[in-house]
Order: structure tokens, then sequence, then C-alpha cells
């Protein structure tokens, strides 16, 4: 049977049957295989007796009835001496062919490699192969592949350690010369126990491993990462062993993160050990045990003792509580730990260590210093000196620079922080590490700023879906904020149903934990629940939002969303006086800040909840700022203001032309409830138009039918509004009656499907009259009962003192409509008219 090796001319090698096979490794193993083992062994050997009963010896010596896939690992000595004593009895050349086929592996190898490796000319080489396929080793085409891979294990395994060396590294350097792929390469340079001389297998190892991560190959990333780490030196080493670390954490977290920790405290580099300690903090966000994390940070505290960076760890505990702990406590906290120490950042020299630690402390210490203080300019001074150190420093933490460019943007420098952002919002690193990921969220406030909605909803869903690649639980600061960010814009958007059910699918639609960075969900969530003309419940998430910014000692107006919405909002579910006086705040921050898009925006803010003719000229001065700024998105918002006070001055092409420019704006931001509620308010302002029931029904209800019918929408009860306008019930009754008969509604049940009108509620409440001064607007409180509390950033005294100050300034508010003068708004007196 051995002579079948060699061929015969004029037999059909058909082999034994798959039953033959089967009866063949069941009569010579002790314990019968499991299923498809036969199969397995028939589909290796094409049934040739003399294969099947090496490799059934070779299970048995191994122990036992492997997995058939480890059957391809086989090497059977007595195959490859059967195989090459009858090759070097025809051709000596043959034998080599063989050996030489059988170390380019099961890819094939063209033809002049084999003959580099042989040391034969082209056409030996070629007579050699014809032997070889005659035989049936190989199959008839420009492969050469052998057809069982038991020989090629066989003739591989039967070489000599150093003969297999000088292959390998002989078929390297010939590839190489030929610029083969980079895997073709690294598969020789791998196999080889003995490195390579030069300075090219280093750079090619770590393209293989890059090509291999590609395809979720951490096997053979691996494997040339390892290789790399031995022979490169300089920065490819240190790409190599971040490299491996990188690798075995994606492979596994917990044993990739020891692996880092121990090669942390190997390292006297250090360039790695401050990218490493970076690999460590990105790491640990994906651990969602507190155990685990202890664990790995005392591990790394004992590895970086006595090193610069040294308080790590301690920064890392401090940073790890940001998003839990009081922002004031965090900033003393960071304060405290480098207190002994003096401030290396002032020092020009020095890219690492406690001057890296103290510029991600900064970025930290100047975001918690932007919630808090009233004064922004030091938390962007602050910022900006943290974003001035090289990159390495703030990226020993993944919250550093996200922290750093956050304060920018919330502050309105928008294009500066565009600038520091540089590359970083850009789809180019795959994958890219958390500290880029946390930067995806900034990215999409700048592109808010700009008014690019959907481009702001692309980066903050890549945001998340990254953010779950690398295992950040769904309760994770980083992934609610980026998810209510996300709602935000879904809300702008006009698809309230996504934002409803994104904001359901992270548990944030029913009772939220008690962290204050749930503020921005009950942001959107108060948006949403107007949107659908839940007043009532917006005004509890509006409440819930400013008890935790108390207690957590934050500003209410630090974040753009709330600096866009806020004001109007109040204004909405019934909160008058506290929208008036946070928008009188918005506007001295605009002030400090000194940017015209945020004065814009204050602007028309306060011109949106005064009403009247001053509200119309605030707005008509937020549109100049807004329109030399080119804000679309918020210009659009102001115009959309504007338009109901013109039209009820009966100046209909001066309304059409507004109203048609914030169509057109909100068009091209995709913003799509504003379009539609411009669109209504065209319908008033042009007589051609359509008539619409309920809009035309709004402009028909008496002053007092309309404060009646804002308080009922509130959730006022009917005993609730008697008693506050100091009227009967009956009263109240017959006003209500009468406003329902020109809405074309039934009653309060109607609500909802009403004001879930974008175009209604401006016009109801356009100059409607402002709510006295300490009437509480919370549904379900008795007469007897003492005033809410204010909703404004100032508790009552304090706002008392404001006011003290104003007038000792010369500021002379209104009392029957308040508003800013011309001093508060820093700009000579605007003047009325179109």
């Amino acid at each position: 049977m051995a002579e079948l090796l060699v061929g015969a001319q004029q037999m059909n090698l058909a082999g034994l049957s798959e039953r033959e096979t089967a009866a063949l490794v069941r009569s010579r193993l002790p314990r019968p295989p499991g299923t498809g083992f036969a199969g397995a062994c028939r589909r290796l050997t094409a049934g040739n007796p003399l294969m099947l009963v090496e490799l059934v010896r070779w299970v048995r010596d191994a122990g036992g009835v492997p997995d058939p896939e480890v059957l391809d690992t086989a090497v059977l000595p007595a195959v490859a001496e059967v195989v090459t004593r009858r090759l070097n009895r025809i051709d000596p050349r043959a034998g080599r062919l063989a050996e030489a086929i059988a170390i380019t592996g099961d890819g094939g190898a063209d033809i002049p490699l084999i003959a580099h490796l042989t040391g034969t000319g082209l056409g030996e080489t070629l007579m050699a192969a014809d032997l070889l396929v005659r035989m049936g080793l190989v199959a008839d085409d420009n492969t050469l592949l052998l057809r069982h891979p038991l020989v090629r294990n066989a003739l591989v395994g039967g070489m000599t350690l150093m003969a297999r060396n000088a292959a390998h590294l002989a078929a390297a350097t010939y590839l190489h010369e030929r610029r083969a792929s980079a895997e073709r390469i690294a598969a020789h340079l791998i196999a080889s126990a003995v490195p390579l001389d030069g300075s090219w297998p280093s750079g090619v190892l770590l393209q293989a491993a890059r090509s291999a991560l590609a395809t979720d190959d951490t096997d053979t990333a691996l494997r040339c990462l390892e290789h790399a780490a031995r022979v490169a030196s300089g920065d490819e080493h240190r790409q190599a062993v971040l490299g491996i670390v990188d690798t075995r954490i994606r492979a596994d977290r917990a044993r990739g993160l020891d692996a880092a920790v121990a090669t942390l405290a190997g390292t006297t580099d250090e360039v790695i050990r401050g990218r490493l300690l970076e690999r460590i903090g990105s790491a640990l966000y994906g651990v969602d045990s507190p155990e685990e994390q202890q664990r790995v940070l005392n591990a790394t505290a004992a590895a970086v003792a006595g090193t610069q960076v040294a308080l790590w760890p301690q920064l890392h505990r401090i940073a790890w509580h940001l998003y839990d702990c009081l922002p004031g406590l965090t900033s003393e906290l960071i304060d405290e730990l480098f207190a002994s120490r003096p401030d290396p950042m002032a020092d020009s020299d020095g890219t690492n260590g406690t001057n890296g630690l103290r510029a991600a402390a900064a970025a930290m210490g100047a975001l918690c210093r932007h919630l808090t203080d009233e004064a922004p300019e030091a938390a962007v001074e602050q910022a900006r000196r943290a974003l001035g150190r090289p990159d390495a420093e703030l990226c020993l933490h993944p919250l550093a620079r996200a922290a750093a460019l956050t304060v920018l943007v919330d502050n309105g420098h928008h294009e500066e922080a565009a600038a520091q952002l540089g590359d970083d919002d850009q789809a180019v690193h795959r994958p890219r590490p958390l500290h880029r990921v946390l930067l995806l969220p900034v990215a999409a406030r700048i592109a808010l700023a700009r008014g690019r909605l959907d481009t702001a909803r692309e980066q903050l869903g890549e945001c998340l879906r990254e953010l779950v690649r690398h295992g950040v639980g769904p309760g994770a600061p980083a992934r609610v904020a980026a998810m209510a960010a996300l709602a935000d814009v879904l809300i702008s958007q006009g698809e309230n149903d996504r934002a409803r059910m994104l904001l359901r699918r992270y548990r944030c639609w029913g009772d939220l934990p008690p962290s204050w960075h749930y503020r921005d969900v009950l942001m959107a969530r108060a948006r949403l629940r107007v949107a659908d003309g839940d007043l009532p419940g917006a005004a509890r998430d509006l409440a819930e939002l400013y008890a935790r910014n108390t207690g957590a000692g934050l500003r209410v107006a630090a974040t753009a969303s709330w600096r866009m919405h806020g004001a109007v909002l109040l204004h909405q579910v019934g909160r008058s006086d506290e929208a008036l006086d946070l928008a009188r705040e918005q506007l001295r921050f605009a002030h400090r800040a000194g940017l015209p898009q945020e004065r814009g925006r204050a602007l028309r803010a306060l011109g949106r909840v005064s009403g009247g003719p001053r509200g119309e000229r605030l707005l008509r001065a937020a549109v100049r700022l807004l329109r030399a700024e080119g804000s679309e998105l918020d210009l659009a918002y102001c115009l959309a203001d504007l338009g109901p006070s013109v039209t009820r001055k009966d100046r209909p092409d001066e309304a059409i032309a507004v109203l048609t420019q914030a169509i057109g704006l909100a068009d091209r931001c995709g913003a799509r409830p504003l379009i539609e509620r411009g669109r209504q308010l065209l319908v008033l302002a042009d007589d051609r138009g359509p008539r619409h029931s309920s809009l035309r029904g709004v402009l028909a209800l008496t002053a007092r039918e309309r404060q009646i019918l804002i308080d009922a929408a509130h959730g006022l009860t009917n005993e609730r509004i008697a008693t506050t306008l100091r009227i009967t019930r009956r009263t109240v009754e017959l006003h209500l009656s009468s406003a329902y008969r020109k809405l074309g509604i039934t009653g309060r049940r109607d609500f909802p499907e009403i004001f879930r009108d974008p175009g209604l509620w401006p016009l109801l409440t356009e100059g409607a009259p402002v709510p006295r001064r300490g009437v509480p607007a919370v549904p379900g409180r008795g007469v007897s009962e003492p005033p809410s509390p204010p909703f404004g950033l100032l508790p009552g005294p304090l706002r008392h003192r404001a006011a003290m100050r104003d007038r000792r300034a010369g500021h002379h508010h209104e009392r029957t409509h308040p508003a800013v003068c011309a001093s508060c708004l820093g700009d000579s007196p605007i003047s009325g008219g179109s």
C-alpha cells in the first residue's frame, strides 16, 4: 500500500470508503470515536491506508480521541519517511521541492519562490513539480499546494529546526524584496525561531498585526506583535508592546488588564508607562465590579510606586466618582491631591509624569468649576491651559480632554473647540480609543451650534455604538449623557417616538437615580412632554431638574441645551417669573462670555418669555446678532418666535417674510417641528391660506379666556383657578366653555391633542398676563399652602439682593411687564418697528 504514494499510472486510487475507514479507526482505538471523527480522518487522508494507520497511531499515542479540528495538526514521521524516500529514489529534486512547498503553508506558493528556496532553476523546478503532480501529491495548477494537510505536516515535521528556520527566513526575504503582502511575509517571520536581522521585519509584523485585528484574528495579531516586540526598537518597540496590551484587553478584558499592569511594573520607559496608564484607565470604564476595579487600581499603585505617576490611581478614583459626587467636592479633592506639590504646568520642560497628571487634573477641575462657578472666565482659562499641554499628558485620563473641550463648547467657544478637536471628530481611528470616543459628544455639540442636526445625530449614535464596544455599561455617565443628547436632537428633528423609545430603552422614563448627570435626561424629557401636550408632566421634570442642580450646587444655565430651551420651557409650563429670572441670568452669562451667539440666544429667551412690545424689540435684537453670526438653528427659532408678535400687530406682509425665513432655515437644519410651526403660523398671516379652526380660535380668545385656558393646561383645577383669580367657579366654567367652543374641542382631555400642535402654544401665550409673583403653579397644592420655591438660578433672598443691586446701579425694570432695560442689555436702546 505504501507504493500508492509514489503513484500507479494504470490504477484508480480511490482509497478506502467511509465505512471501511470507520471500521479501521474503530478497530485500532481503545474507545469508539465521536460522530464525524472517521469522516475527518478520511478527508485528511483521502482514504489512504498508510496515512490512516499512522493518523490513528498518533491519536492513540496522544491519549484519547481529540476534536476533528485537531487532526489537522498531526505530525506523522512515518509518512514523511515514505514520501521523501520514494521521491529521492526517483528524483532528488522532487524531495527538496516537496519540502519547500510544505514550508510555504496552506496558501500555496508561486513557482519562482519555490525555485528560490530549492536553489534550482525555473525549468528544473517545473520538471520536478510535474513529477509531484503525476504522483497526486499536488494539484495540477499554479498554486503548488500539497493536496493532503497531513503530508505537509509530516514533511515539515521531518525537517530539522535549523532547516525550517533557514527556509522561512529565506522566504520572508524573497517576498519582502518583491513587495508581497505583509501577511504572507509575517507568516514566515513568526514561523522562524530565529529573528531576522534588519529594520524592516518589525514594520512588516506591525502591519500584519493590524490587518489581523481588522478581521478579529487576535491569535495571529498577538503572534505578530510578540515577535515584533523581540526584534523592534525605539518607537516600533513601543507600538508592539502597547499593541500586545490592546489586543489582550480586546480578547479578554480581565486578563488583558492584568497583563497591562504586569507590563507597567516591568517597564522603565516613561512613554510606555504613560500610555499603559491611558489604556488601563480606559479599560476600567468597562469593568462593572467595584471590587475588580479596586483590585486593578491597587496593583497599578504598586506598579507605579516611586515614579512620577505615583498619584495616578488616586486621581482615577476621584475622577471615577466625578458624576456621582458634588462637583465642588471633586474640585476640592483634586486640589488637595496636588496641594503639597508645585504646579508643574507652569514649567515648559517634560511631557509626562507629574506634568501629565496635573494637566489631566486641571482639565477635570475646569469642568467642575464651569458647572458650579457663576463666573465662567476662570474655568475657560483653566481649560485652555490644560489643552495647551501635549496630547500625551491629557491622555493619561480618558475624561481629561473631553472635559476641557466641554468647558469651551458650553461657554460658546465653538470654533476654538473645533480647532482643538482637529481630526478627532473624523472616523479615521479604527477602533477608536475611549478618549477619542468621548470627544464625539463634543463634536456633536459643535455641530448643533452650527445648526447641523443630522451631523450631531450621526456623531452621537456613533458614540453610543463605540461605548458599547468598549464595554461601558448603560448606566455609565458617558452613555447616559450621549443618550440624552441624542434624544434632544431627535426631538428637535420631530422624531418624538424614537426619542421616547431611546429613553425607555435606557430606563430613563420613570424614576431616575439620584446622580446629577441625569439632568440632561430630565431636560430632554421635559421637551418631549411639552411636545406631547403634557405640561404638568413637563413641570414636574423641570422641578426635579432644578432640585438636582440645587442639591449639587450646579448652575442651571451651564449647558447649551438649557440656554436654548430652558426659559421657553419654564414659560410654557407656567413658571413665567422663574423664566424671566433665568433669561436675565442667561443674558448676564452671555455678557461675561462676550460671545454674540450666546448673547443672541439670551435675548431670544428673554424676548420670548417677556412678550409684548418689549419682547418684540428683544427678539429683533436677537435676530440681528444671530444673523451676523450665521447661527442658522438659533436664528430659525428666533424668527419663529418673532412671527406671532408681528402677526398680532396685523402686519401680514412682514409676518410672512419673517416666517418664510424661519421655515427656510429650519429646513436646512432638519428641524421638522419648527418647520411645521412656521407653516401653521403662515396660515394666520396669509388671508388667502386655508382656515385652521384651532389657530383662528386662539386669536378669537379674550384675554381672560386665554389666561384661564393657560392655567387649565398647566393642570390647575377650576376651583384653584377661581381662587387665584378671585372669581367664581361658575365664571371659570363659562370662560372655559367659550374657549373650548372657539378651539373646537370638548374639554381638558383634548389638551394633549391641541397643544401638541407646535404653532398653537406660542400664539396662546404671546402677550398673556404674567402670573403674579408668589402664586404657586404646581397642580394639587392648596391655596393656604406656601408658594412654591423660585425656579430660577437664585433663591429668593439672593434674587432680592440682586434686584436691590440693580436699582442702585440705576436699572429700572418695569413692574407690570418684567423685562430688562437697555443698560442690562449692554447695548443702546432697541427701537421698535419693522
